[in-house]
């Protein structure tokens, strides 16, 4: 659900920027410039400071614009937008392979990156050799990376290859190989680069798990990804940037909602709200139990809130057990808390992992509630046939 509380994109001060933050970016530019001269590109190679570099539209351009936002120790922080939005760009910079045109930036403790995919592994070394390799690059010792080796071999996962050379791995066994070194060294940031969506889904389960666990040790994960479910599943909070400013920055919801909403109507499914709040039917609620909604996670900023919900088969009876190929019925009571507008409810069916497998809603209808005003009650009911895999969803 969205209400009419419009979000705050802006990006905070450097004084709300925590000194205690593991993560921190304050200004954060960078600006490619077309006119280089072979002079600055020799400072650059040596190290050198060129100044603050100026933005001219005709022969710069801005890559990163302006960017602030910190992140705590044991937070999980996704980033998200559009391709060419800036977001490889920013967390080069982060992982310090890259270095901005303006503002500052740190990061606090073992940082392990997962950029670009093979990145620091020579292909003609064995994956074994490319372990010991990495482990070296990130400060650890040969004989650290003894006793770590046959860990990092076991999650890997990829048999007698790990002896090969790594020119003959598919992307995925490189992926995984790069994923299991990362993961091994006990890093207190982890900042990945899409490096995930190459492996196969049991793997990527497995991935996931092994960061949560790593979540719950206290580690800080910082992940750009296209997966909206992932950063759903996995982030508190998630930035999304739009041609390298800030559009969004809050919790991880509301910042999905605005991104998959603005997507939609840049790709021709605007929505197309209801005329007038008066103008909706009067429904009676369904006779049957509904579903508990005590102790469940509640998201978005209480402008709008479920108030009760039902699962029902297609004769209006409540059930929890369903066929392959059944219609199911969910019904959901809204209540608005203040005049929201452009409300969405909807619905998402996920798999044991916490996948998400199916998702719909008045937005994707192209049918949301033009206007709730304050104190006022919604009913939605949503209709949907369940053809999926046999097996337990919630």
């Amino acid at each position: 659900m969205s209400s009419a509380a419009s979000p705050n994109p802006s990006s905070p001060s450097s004084s709300a920027v925590q000194a205690e933050a593991t993560i921190s970016a304050v200004g954060i530019g960078k600006i490619y410039r077309r006119d280089v001269s072979l002079w600055q590109w020799l400072v650059r190679g040596l190290g050198g400071e060129e100044g603050e570099e100026s933005y001219d539209a005709a022969n710069s351009v801005a890559a990163v614009r302006d960017v602030s936002f910190s992140v705590q120790k044991g937070e999980a922080f996704g980033i998200i937008g559009r391709n060419g939005a800036g977001k490889s760009t920013l967390l080069q910079i982060l992982a310090g392979t890259l270095r901005p045109s303006k503002g500052t930036c740190h990061v606090r403790g073992r940082v392990t990156a997962l950029l670009e995919l093979g990145s620091g592994f020579n292909p003609e070394f064995t994956g074994r050799e490319n372990v010991y390799l990495a482990g070296s690059i990130l400060g650890i010792t040969h004989t650290e990376m003894d006793r770590k080796f046959a860990e990092i071999a076991r999650f890997a996962d990829i048999g007698t290859f790990i002896e090969q050379p790594v020119k003959t791995y598919s992307t995925g066994m490189l992926m995984r190989v790069a994923f299991a070194v990362a993961i091994s060294v006990e890093p207190d940031v982890l900042i990945i680069d899409e490096a995930l969506s190459v492996g196969d889904i049991l793997f990527q389960q497995k991935c996931s798990r092994r960061m949560k666990e790593l979540l719950d040790r206290g580690i800080t994960l910082l992940v750009v990804t296209h997966d909206t479910s992932f950063v759903l599943s996995m982030c508190q909070r998630a930035l999304w940037l739009d041609q390298g400013r800030v559009r969004y920055l809050g919790e991880a919801g509301a910042c999905v909602r605005e991104y998959v909403a603005a997507m939609a109507a840049i790709s021709g499914n605007a929505t197309a709200p209801t005329d007038d709040f008066k103008e909706l039917s009067v429904v009676p609620l369904p006779a049957a139990p509904g579903l508990s909604l005590e102790g469940k996670e509640r998201l978005g900023d209480g402008g709008v809130a479920v108030e009760r919900a039902w699962l029902l088969h297609a004769d209006g009876n409540a059930g929890s057990a369903f066929r392959v190929g059944d219609w199911a019925l969910a019904v959901v009571m809204i209540r608005a808390k203040r005049l929201a507008r452009d409300v969405s409810a909807g619905c998402e069916l996920r798999n044991r992992h916490g996948q998400v497998m199916f998702a719909t809603g008045l937005r994707v209808a192209r049918r949301l509630i033009a206007e709730i005003p304050a104190g006022q009650i919604c009913v939605v009911a949503i209709r949907f046939r369940l053809e999926l895999q046999p097996g337990q969803y919630t």
